[in-house]
């Protein structure tokens, strides 16, 4: 890729944009909304010519090349009213795939992505990572030697992700060129390399060892009795700290020296009275080159107290949700089973569990 522009009506969404991808690499995009990373999808899959720029797949121009590429988008592409098996016949048809090989691919990537064995299921039917996984298998159907992925796992819960991520190591192995973009850190932590997208341009670009020694800091991992109020507190703090960024239970303190950085922290908490349980030093993670770089970048968002508590807003105590043995079948399929939940106003409410969990 070199110099790729794209305008749609005199907006530049990709501005001049360069990398490369060897044979057999994972090459990942990370970057906010509105960064670019669909609109140079869609120009390496062959969708959409580039305004500017000189983009080549396995030495041709995408839209030359997309007999040997497969391409998962952001929305799901396929046909609810399909079953999974009809959808993968349909794809090996478009892609002319004979039957044998088709029979042999499609129990191997089902049983991949845990989905052998409900073939007959209609795609409407499924819930959306299940989706996320039946597209994949539709984009392998041909085994193609190059693989598009935009926000592949997206509505996939966290043990699917790791199968994913499983799935991406062998066809890696097997000299599949990859191309991803993920909005999940941990993921692209396990990319060979990784271009960090802004406005339209890439920002960064190397191994993810790379991009964190770029930051030169090193990461102070903080736990304390109440951490909003760390955040709070170390944000004012400018004498030594390079960023502060809260992760749940912990707080993450970017600094140039380590030592000099620990005493800064601990003698800041100690003056509003805030109990620390433990500061370690450790390397800084992608995650923490990205929210850095973004703020650098002037994308930071104000800071905004969680609710430890939820306060109802009902003087009586009424519920905004009240759910009593909810039941919903898909034919035969039990897909909610007798789920009783009650929501107050001003909850936060979360619901946690596997795709297909209901």
């Amino acid at each position: 890729v070199s110099g790729l522009r794209m305008a749609y009506d005199g907006f530049e969404a990709v501005r001049g944009i360069d990398f490369d991808v060897y044979h057999g690499e994972i090459f990942g995009l990370i970057g906010p909304d509105g960064a670019g990373k669909t609109t140079t999808f869609n120009v390496l899959a062959g969708i959409l010519d580039p305004t500017a720029g000189d983009v080549t797949l396995l030495g041709e121009p995408p839209r030359v090349a997309r007999a040997n590429v497969g391409y998962l988008t952001q929305q799901f592409s396929l046909f609810d009213d399909l079953s999974i098996d009809e959808n993968l016949r349909y794809i090996a048809g478009l892609r002319d795939v004979a039957a044998e090989a088709f029979a042999e691919r499609r129990g191997r990537y089902l049983a991949l992505m845990d989905l052998a064995g409900i073939g007959d299921r209609l795609a409407g039917q499924l819930s959306g990572g299940m989706k996320q996984k039946l597209a994949l298998c539709s984009a392998l159907i041909s085994e193609p030697r190059v693989l598009l992925l935009d926000e592949p796992t997206v509505g996939v819960d966290p043990l699917s992700r790791r199968e994913f991520r499983s799935v991406l190591a062998r066809l890696a192995l097997n000299d599949v060129t990859i191309v991803v973009a993920t909005p999940y850190l941990d993921e692209a932590e396990r990319c060979h390399r990784v271009a960090l997208l802004y406005d339209g341009g890439i920002r960064d670009l190397g191994t993810p060892a790379e991009l964190e020694a770029h930051l030169n800091c090193r990461r102070l991992e903080v736990r304390a009795a109440d951490i909003a109020a760390t955040e709070r507190t170390l944000e004012a703090v400018h004498d030594g700290i390079v960023d502060v960024q809260s992760f749940g239970d912990r707080v993450d303190v970017l600094v140039h020296d380590a030592p000099d950085g620990e005493r800064v922290v601990r003698a800041a908490l100690a003056a509003e009275g805030i109990s620390v349980m433990t500061v370690d030093d450790e390397a800084p993670t992608l995650e923490n080159v990205f929210v850095a770089r973004l703020r650098e970048l002037g994308s930071g968002t104000p800071y905004t107290l969680f609710p430890s508590v939820a306060r109802s807003r009902a003087k009586d105590g009424a519920l905004a949700i009240d759910a009593h043995g909810l039941t919903k079948r898909f034919g035969a399929f039990p897909a909610v089973d007798n789920v009783t939940l009650k929501v107050a106003y001003g909850e936060i409410y979360g619901l946690l569990g596997a795709n297909g969990a209901g």
